[in-house]
């Protein structure tokens, strides 16, 4: 189905977008709030908006289909399914993989899986969002040691009620 949605095969589309260097390493999609080693292995997670709309609904109208020829009890052998898929993709006007592809799986996995030990190294040598506003506190500490601005929103204050009294 990924051929048939974006023109790659599932190995290609991850050899492909696994970068460490591009945030959360090209990766658009994936469950929770962080980025695990399991998440650069599953090629969907890489898709744009409207490649995974697409896959979708191709897998969704797929399975409808599916559901309806089991409801009407109609016998299907693995071979039955991959002609109903071949003709369920050329109906809806697209291409049918006919070749391996030009990755193959392990090289796609140990491309994501190096990747993702550089970004998790890099994420490691950043400031945590708790170390980076305690930088900013102390910064502001500084500045109001120093005789320096108070805090943006103190001096906004401090302007209005100057202005009201003249």
């Amino acid at each position: 189905m990924h051929w048939a949605a974006h023109g790659h095969t599932a190995a290609e589309l991850i050899y492909q977008r696994a970068d460490s260097g591009q945030p959360n390493m090209g990766i658009t999609n994936y469950p929770g709030n962080r980025l695990l080693k399991r998440d650069v292995e599953i090629a969907k997670n890489y898709l744009n908006e409207d490649e995974l709309n697409i896959l979708n609904r191709m897998v969704t109208a797929y399975l409808e289909m599916a559901e309806l020829q089991a409801l009407n009890r109609v016998p299907m052998t693995m071979e039955n399914w991959i002609e109903r898929l071949e003709q369920f993709l050329t109906m809806t006007g697209r291409e049918l993989l006919t070749h391996a592809g030009a990755i193959s799986h392990e090289a796609a996995m140990q491309k994501a899986r190096a990747e993702f030990e550089a970004f998790r190294l890099r994420q490691l040598e950043e400031p945590t969002v708790a170390e980076k506003d305690f930088i900013e506190a102390e910064k502001e500490l500084k500045r109001m040691e120093s005789g320096g601005k108070s805090h943006p929103r103190e001096s906004a204050s401090h302007a209005t009620k100057d202005q009201s009294n003249p």
